[in-house]
């Protein structure tokens, strides 16, 4: 059933008048697939945006058909197509190669492995790749996972409104552990509106939650003015003036501002804390937790997760369809999506489709997609199903 698909039919003709495009856009089936599930309109929109590459190492018959077997399981039947098509014709095609050593690391089969890497050095009169795992092993090495910082942003105005908005910040953070609060689009700030800020920060120290600002300078200028040594107004401001100095690591100028607060209002100020480093981690949790909110003038956004990376790992197939669903929500908020596939090991078609009918709308929606880390293997067939067309797609290094 999925010879149609891979033009084995139409392959042969193209070959004979030199103009694959020509098989390709002739050939009905490339928009009429259903990959159980995924959505159509995807296809839909792919149309008018995929162009056919001009011929390269990837375009030899046997990458595709290995890519087939590989994605349906036969993996003999791959590594021999493979073979067969270095010693006929193919021994300068990389890209045959680089699949032959990948299809070892993730059979196992180190031996062959450095078989293949004696005739590849004398081939291409360099060092053959390395060995390393991709089998079943690999996945155990990986590093713990942890939660990214969620991070929120405020624009508008930061007035005496901005209670709600605070009080669903607090719980965002109080339940993460910490927070990122970013200051980059609002447009303005008062002494009750910083008030209701500083309270916030307050009561999140005092459990230990830790926040940082971003892009804090942009607050700075909206209520330096109304700091002024001597008068006894605006305290809340002083304050918030503090925060921010503290956040953009300005500790002289923080010092001397303290200094004329405990004169100007007779009481200890805030000490100066130095930086701690700040953790990331390798996937995200994102901030789902927040909504957007909006009350009076200001409005809390949610921002981006600091960490863009998705990882696929192990085998997907048809009945492991979540991860494809989970990377559609992770990347709906995001304008640059990375996935990180150096933990995957293999790929079946429906996934390959579906996976291909969410970069599609990605793409659409003017996001960068990028997919790092794969296997030779893997990476042939997401090429033959197209996703190189509509994602950045790095093959693994080593």
């Amino acid at each position: 059933m999925v010879i149609p698909f891979f033009r084995k039919g139409s392959d042969e003709s193209a070959a004979k008048t030199g103009d694959k495009k020509a098989s390709v856009q002739a050939d009905p089936h490339t928009s009429t697939l259903d990959f159980s599930g995924g959505d159509q309109r995807a296809l839909a929109i792919a149309a008018g945006k995929i162009q056919v590459d001009e011929l390269s190492d990837a375009d030899h018959p046997a990458v595709e058909e290995a890519a087939i077997l590989f994605a349906n399981g036969s993996d003999e039947a791959a590594a021999v197509v493979l073979q067969s098509a270095i010693e006929s014709n193919g021994a300068s095609n990389e890209t045959l190669w680089i699949m032959l050593f990948d299809l070892c690391r993730l059979t196992g089969r180190r031996e062959l492995f450095e078989q293949h890497g004696v005739a590849y050095a004398t081939q291409f009169s360099r060092s053959p790749p390395v060995w390393s795992e991709l089998g079943a092993a690999a996945p155990q090495s990986k590093k713990p996972r942890g939660d990214a910082t969620p991070s929120v942003g405020l624009t508008g105005t930061l007035n005496e409104q901005a209670g709600a908005q605070f009080d669903q910040i607090s719980k965002i953070a109080l339940k993460a552990g910490k927070l990122k609060i970013d200051l980059g689009r609002l447009r303005g700030a008062d002494e009750a509106g910083c008030e209701k800020l500083v309270a916030l920060l307050q009561s999140l120290r005092q459990a230990r939650v830790k926040v940082r600002f971003a892009n804090a300078r942009n607050m700075l200028p909206m209520i330096e003015g109304h700091v002024q040594a001597g008068h006894r107004e605006g305290r809340a401001i002083w304050l918030m003036m503090l925060e921010l100095l503290q956040a953009l690591e300005e500790q002289d100028r923080f010092e001397e501002i303290a200094l004329d607060y405990a004169i100007t209002f007779e009481e200890s100020p805030p000490s100066y804390e130095a930086p701690a480093a700040v953790a990331t981690a390798t996937t995200t949790s994102g901030a789902d937790a927040t909504s957007p909110l909006s009350s009076g003038g200001l409005e809390l956004v949610p921002m981006e997760s600091e960490i863009q990376n998705y990882a696929f790992e192990g085998e997907l197939s048809s009945a492991q369809s979540e991860p494809i669903r989970k990377l559609a929500k992770f990347g709906s908020d995001r304008s640059t999506v990375e996935i990180d596939a150096s933990r995957l090991q293999r790929m079946d078609f429906v996934s390959a489709g579906n996976l291909f009918n969410v970069l599609v709308q990605f793409q659409a929606g003017g996001k960068l997609c990028v997919i790092r880390g794969l296997n030779g293997m893997v990476a042939a067939l997401l090429r033959v199903m197209g996703v190189h067309q509509v994602a950045q797609m790095e093959l693994r290094k080593g």
